[in-house]
């Protein structure tokens, strides 16, 4: 009981901070449709001859009217009618990218078998973000079908026929729960939304805070008897004409040629050296070099240069590219002497820092260094609401940018977004292992650093975890980073859907659950409380948060670091 009323007190602070944020920007919220962002579909290797489209008719009301513009149709053209009846069945078996009457994408289901097919973009209407199809396709939904070309897949209708999920332990989520995951497509940001004075005073509030947590988390600390050595140094990721954080370097006791590389990127309104045990455990566990950079949480920056935001994860996916000059510098000054760093290397974030990876790597899959990408390792990812990036990502690592991507999951609950992370992956790739759910795990099961204080305060905030599912979930996440590097599934632990793995640890034997995740047996907070910090996050995300860069803001990447990319890129394909 005292540890349920000292979660209520902590999560009850953060609530009043969020809902201060969430009154001072409800008038942007609610601002003109033309002031809000928006996304459109882009479509890659479409024939240039295909035929336009001749007619556009949204299938739900345009909420701009700019979308739809009345001189564009014609005064004697019949309106088109539309089967509603059949349009919500087509709904139903979840097209490329569903789009539902708030603007929002909506996640799709992938078919077991997707059959190739007949290029179909000539009979599809595109309406702004919306994709529509003429009233024959209405009447009688097209078989699944994908595109194929020498460059991969490209973008097409899948439609699934997957049944519901009855069983109360593999909850099925409704496409309304869920964020997007598109097929065969990816959603290119459209920079309409101007700068703000909330965005100005957001910025700064939370500047100071974020500033007052580096303050107090103090250096990284090393746990007992490690044979880690860790060095601190600044990293100048390419962001407008640099910008630097602080880095955290993780070096095993040898350093030779059998030596990996490991990113490792913290989560929201968190450091590098809230993390210390962990990424110093993974380093000489995995015998590789970790990094870990500490980064800013303000999702208020208009240039989207924050742990959620799309700049920033291009900026990291921009480090693995070329001679990675940038890491190369930070290392050899954190060690005191050049390091020449591994090719391979492997991809760890918790919470946002999850988004962040995995954005980065389909990010990754643009600028050529998806080929020394080994796969990417999601310690509760949690992507906030509103954003698109996991599902843009997860729709180019595909084929042969195909890598693995593994969840360890925390119960459903707040600070998991109900499991929302474990939910997409299940949807993006349902006939292969994506990971584990932790019976009873908490949020902060991954994120130990060496400041008591501030270790009180994060369980406070997310929970107290059990000790048998701290040691697990370093186990675990030891053995697929091993695997990973290794093109192997001998380390970790692996299984099919559903199934129940012991995992024995010297703080007793937790149960790993291979993934879809399921329903805790009891609520793991009270489901009040769950509900309001849910609501009041999710319109934070969906309002307030800055996923791409802002009007005026749109360069915000180094043009010298562009144009590498595009030369590697280029030399590459």
């Amino acid at each position: 009981m005292g540890s349920r009323w000292t979660v209520l007190i902590g999560t009850g602070f953060i609530a009043a901070t969020m809902s201060g944020m969430v009154v001072l920007g409800v008038p942007t919220a609610f601002a003109a449709p033309g002031d809000t962002e928006t996304t459109s579909a882009t479509e890659s290797d479409t024939p240039s001859d295909a035929a336009p489209a001749e007619t556009s008719v949204p299938d739900t009301e345009p909420e701009d009217e700019q979308s739809a513009p009345d001189d564009d149709i014609d005064a004697d053209t019949p309106p088109l009618e539309v089967d509603l009846e059949a349009e919500d069945l087509d709904r139903k078996h979840h097209g490329d990218s569903m789009i539902d009457a708030d603007g929002d994408v909506v996640d799709d289901v992938v078919g077991d078998d997707p059959v190739v097919g007949e290029d179909v973009a000539g009979d599809e209407e595109v309406v702004g973000d919306e994709e529509v199809v003429g009233d024959e396709d209405i009447a009688e939904p097209a078989e699944p079908a994908v595109v194929e070309s020498d460059g991969g897949i490209t973008p097409a209708t899948v439609t699934a026929t997957e049944e519901p999920r009855t069983d109360k332990d593999s909850p099925q989520r409704s496409l309304a729960e869920t964020e997007s995951v598109p097929v065969g497509a990816t959603a290119e940001a459209t920079p309409t939304r101007a700068p703000s004075l909330l965005n100005v005073v957001g910025s700064v509030v939370l500047n100071v805070l974020v500033g007052f947590i580096h303050l107090i988390d103090g250096p990284p600390v090393l746990p007992a008897n490690s044979s880690v050595t860790v060095r601190t140094s600044t990293l100048n990721l390419p962001i407008g004409s640099g910008r630097s954080v602080q880095a955290d370097w993780y070096f095993p006791e040898t350093v030779d040629e059998s030596t990996r590389l490991v990113y490792f990127q913290h989560g929201f309104l968190a450091s590098g050296p809230m993390y210390s045990y962990t990424a110093a455990r993974l380093a000489e566990r995995t015998n590789a070099i970790v990094v870990a950079p500490s980064l800013t949480s303000n999702f208020f920056a208009p240039d989207a240069a924050w742990v959620g935001g799309a700049t920033m994860h291009r900026a990291v996916a921009d480090l693995f590219v070329g001679e990675r000059a940038a890491l190369a510098e930070s290392a050899g000054a954190a060690a005191g002497q050049m390091i020449t760093l591994p090719d391979k290397f492997v991809l760890v974030g918790h919470s946002a820092g999850g988004t962040l990876v995995t954005s980065a790597a389909g990010f990754m899959v643009d600028n050529g260094a998806i080929e020394d990408l080994a796969g990417v390792v999601m310690l509760d990812g949690v992507e906030p609401s509103g954003s698109r990036l996991v599902g843009d990502a997860l729709a180019k690592l595909r084929g042969a940018h195909d890598r693995p991507i593994y969840l360890i999951s925390s119960e459903r609950y707040f600070w998991s977004r109900g499991g929302d992370m474990a939910d997409k992956l299940q949807l993006a790739r349902p006939d292969r292992f994506s990971g584990v759910g932790l019976e009873g795990g908490l949020h902060i099961d991954y994120m130990e650093g060496g400041n008591p204080i501030v270790q009180f305060g994060e369980y406070l905030v997310g929970g107290f975890s059990l000790p048998r599912n701290i040691d697990a979930a370093a186990d675990i996440t030891a053995g697929w980073v091993n695997d990973l590097f290794a093109d192997t599934t001998s380390d970790g632990i692996y299984g099919a859907p559903g199934q129940h793995i012991p995992v024995v640890t010297p703080s007793g034997t937790a149960t790993a659950v291979v993934l879809p995740l399921g329903v805790p047996a009891r609520p793991v907070w009270p489901p009040l409380l769950d509900a309001i910090l849910t609501a009041i996050f999710d319109f934070g995300g969906r309002y307030l948060f800055v996923y791409e860069p802002l009007r005026g803001y749109e360069t915000a990447t180094n043009p010298a670091t562009s144009q590498q990319v595009a030369l590697v890129g280029a030399s590459r394909h």
